[in-house]
This record gives C-alpha cells, sequence and structure tokens, in this order.
C-alpha cells in the first residue's frame, strides 16, 4: 500500500492528485485549508474522487455559468468523458465533492459559478462537516467494502 503524505504548506493552496499515483503522495493542505470539509474533500480526491460538478452527467443537475468564473479556474467545471468517471451513484447535491455556488467567481458577493437545475444554491465545501451518505456508498463500491457496516465505538 502506497501511503498518502499530509504536507502543511505555507502557500495558500489545497489540492490533491485524483487516485493512488505511485509512492508518496501529497495532499495539500496550505494555509486557509483547515476546514474539516476542505480537508475530508482533498483526502476523497486522493482515495479516487472527481467534482461533482465535473461528472459527465452534470448538466442533468447543473447550470455553470462560464463567464462569472475567474480567469483561468475554468478546468473545475470542465466536464469528464464518461469513460474517465465512475457515476457509482446517483448525482448528489450534498457531496463533499460538490463545490459551492460562489466558488472561483470573479465576484464572491454577486456572481455564482453555478446552480443546481432547480436554482438552488450550492453549500460551499467549507460549509460541509461530513461525508455525504452517497460519498459513503461510492467509496465502499470504489474499495469493494459495501458488506461493511460501521458499528460505532
Amino acid at each position: 500500500m502506497n501511503p498518502i503524505e499530509h504536507l502543511w504548506d505555507i502557500i495558500e493552496r489545497c489540492y490533491s492528485h485524483v487516485g493512488k499515483t505511485g509512492g508518496e503522495q501529497p495532499v495539500s493542505l496550505g494555509q486557509g485549508c483547515g476546514y474539516m470539509g476542505t480537508v475530508i474533500h482533498e483526502f476523497a480526491h486522493a482515495l479516487g474522487f472527481f467534482h461533482e460538478q465535473n461528472r459527465s452527467d452534470r448538466d442533468e443537475w447543473l447550470t455553470i455559468f462560464w463567464d462569472n468564473i475567474k480567469e483561468g479556474m475554468a478546468d473545475q467545471f470542465m466536464k469528464l468523458k464518461p469513460d474517465q468517471n465512475q457515476l457509482l451513484a446517483p448525482f448528489d447535491y450534498d457531496s463533499i465533492m460538490l463545490y459551492g455556488s460562489y466558488t472561483f467567481s470573479k465576484d464572491r458577493r454577486n456572481l455564482m459559478t453555478m446552480v443546481g437545475k432547480d436554482n438552488r444554491k450550492l453549500k460551499d465545501v467549507i460549509n460541509k462537516y461530513f461525508m455525504s451518505k452517497s460519498d459513503i456508498l461510492r467509496i465502499k463500491k470504489l474499495y469493494n467494502c459495501e458488506d461493511y457496516v460501521y458499528k460505532g465505538q
């Protein structure tokens, strides 16, 4: 098993490669990344999760406002090809992997980058504190442990 290396950067950057890369795998949690939701989000990338807004079927669930996205950040909203993502569960508005409506906005106070098709505002990752039931189901499917039931302490 390859260990995941946990790095604290001095820059404001939160990132991880998606899935196992071989050897030590950096999970960067720089300044501004110390929120529970952000930490879980980045470790979920290391476990193999892409963003929910990148799903190949996302247009059924989200409206993206391309003109409101900061320059250089549009890649955070690009759809994956169907063979690039694993849709192990239905689209999930509560997923730890779904950005908020103002993430990477040119103007976080006034311009949304995306909303649900039903016009719902999306909760920012920093305001999420745990994985959704769907996120947990995906981990169980991805790692072939669907029969596991957490019994508590």
